[in-house]
C-alpha cells in the first residue's frame, strides 16, 4: 500500500502535467538576484476576467516545494506571461504538498 506522501507526490504529478506552465523563477537577496533563475512548472490560480487578463498587474501559483533546493520566499521573483512579478506571499503547503505563491507585477 502506498503513503500519504507517495500518494501526493504522483497528484502533484498530474496536476503540474494537466495544468502546469514553465516559468522562470529567480532567488533574490536584498532586492539583487542571487544565483541562477530556475526554470519551473507552476499551476497558474484561475481568476475571475476582470482580475486577469493583459492588465492584471497580481497572480498566484502553486510550486512543488521538491523543485527547488532553496524554498521560495517573499520578495523572489517570476518571470512568466510576459512580465515580471516579485513573490509578495508564501502560503504553507496545501494537503497535497504544493505551495502557493502571490505575486505581484513588478514596475518598469
Amino acid at each position: 500500500m502506498s503513503s500519504w506522501s507517495a500518494i501526493d507526490a504522483a497528484a502533484n504529478v498530474v496536476m503540474q502535467q494537466t495544468f502546469g506552465e514553465p516559468v522562470v523563477y529567480q532567488p533574490v537577496q536584498a532586492g539583487t538576484a542571487v544565483s541562477d533563475p530556475l526554470t519551473i512548472t507552476a499551476v497558474r490560480h484561475a481568476r475571475v476576467r476582470e482580475e486577469s487578463g493583459a492588465l492584471a498587474n497580481f497572480e498566484e501559483i502553486s510550486v512543488n516545494p521538491s523543485d527547488f533546493s532553496n524554498p521560495p520566499v517573499k520578495g523572489d521573483w517570476v518571470t512568466a506571461w510576459g512580465a515580471q512579478y516579485a513573490v509578495t506571499t508564501v502560503r504553507q503547503p496545501d494537503a497535497y504538498g504544493m505551495t502557493a505563491l502571490a505575486l505581484l507585477q513588478r514596475a518598469g
